[in-house]
């Protein structure tokens, strides 16, 4: 387990506050990381793997418009996602992703390689566009890791 995983939940129980997580492109491996810390029970809400567009409306509930309007793979969706699951779990902190992962482009016409994510706190949603160069499992890695170094960064 990496320290960034510790100085977060360090973070978190310090503000004694909590978090959660939507992941699209990134599959659960986010919630995973977080989980893999002793007494993340304290902090961590829960999360949610919304992978494809029907999950991303159904459970979630983001407006079918934005995604038809902006596509899955889009700053809108994102911050969606990261306001509807800090709902969802009342949580104090939320993380959310969307991407393409490659090598397919699947439910968008974004680039492969391109990602969204969105941290949002009690005030504000902080959304941060990358594009990650490399195959599918390197993109993965680079969006949990680039995800948690956000997530750190906004607590």
């Amino acid at each position: 387990m990496g320290s960034l995983e510790k100085e977060i939940a360090f973070k978190l129980r310090e503000l004694n506050e909590t978090l959660s997580v939507a992941e699209s492109c990134t599959g659960g491996s986010i919630c995973s990381r977080i989980v893999s810390n002793e007494g993340a029970s304290t902090y961590f809400k829960g999360g949610v793997v919304c992978y494809s567009t029907e999950s991303k409306i159904n459970i979630l509930g983001i407006d079918a418009k934005i995604i038809n309007d902006y596509s899955v793979v889009s700053k809108e969706v994102c911050e969606s996602m990261a306001i509807s699951v800090k709902n969802l779990f009342n949580s104090g902190f939320s993380i959310a992703t969307t991407g393409n992962a490659g090598p397919g482009k699947g439910d968008s016409n974004a680039e492969i390689g391109k990602v969204f994510i969105s941290v949002a706190t009690e005030n504000n949603v902080n959304t941060y566009e990358l594009n990650f160069d490399g195959d599918r499992k390197k993109v993965i890695n680079n969006i949990i890791l680039k995800a948690l170094e956000l997530l750190n960064d906004n607590l």
